[in-house]
């Protein structure tokens, strides 16, 4: 039983094994909470750049993380700039929320780059300004980078488009 614990025990730290910078933020269990990265590091096969703040679930998950720079997720220009964007990962590693630094189109939809407006007005238009995927790499939502016909349905410039995970265009009614 004893080695089985140790076994067990090794296997938590090698799932945190993180380069981080002096300050580092832990659950009671002993578990990293945020740290910022000292080095670039791959974490959930994503190589990040040195200086990103990187956050874990209590289960040592990495789920999120701040960025310092743009950077190239999943091939996917992912905004920085510290504690501005928060890019997010579904538990898989896959990319679930990022704020795009420049347009791009993905999955064959035109998606905006993030626009400062956009997160001011959410309240009125409903539009975050982010990108976002499913645990399979689907598209989830984007606003589009300019008009387009989805399904036969015509879209404008900065329309929000939602998908389910298979690909289908969801239409609100």
């Amino acid at each position: 039983m004893k080695l089985l614990n140790i076994l067990v025990f090794m296997s938590l730290i090698r799932a945190q094994d993180v380069s981080c910078s002096n300050k580092i933020e832990y659950y009671q269990n002993g578990n990293i909470e945020f740290c910022t990265l000292s080095r670039e590091d791959t974490l959930s096969g994503q190589p990040l750049p040195e200086g990103t703040g990187v956050h874990f679930t209590e289960e040592g998950v990495f789920n999120w993380c701040f960025l310092q720079q743009d950077t190239r997720i999943q091939g996917h220009l992912c905004r920085g700039g510290g504690h501005d964007f928060m890019t997010a990962f579904h538990p898989n590693g896959q990319l679930r929320t990022s704020w795009l630094a420049v347009d791009e189109i993905i999955q064959g939809i035109p998606c905006s780059k993030f626009r400062f407006l956009s997160a001011v007005f959410v309240g009125i238009h409903g539009n975050t300004g982010q990108t976002s995927f499913y645990e399979n790499g689907q598209l989830r939502y984007c606003e589009l980078s300019k008009k387009i016909i989805i399904e036969g349905k015509p879209y404008r410039k900065r329309d929000a488009v939602r998908f389910n995970s298979d690909g289908k265009l969801i239409v609100k009614q």
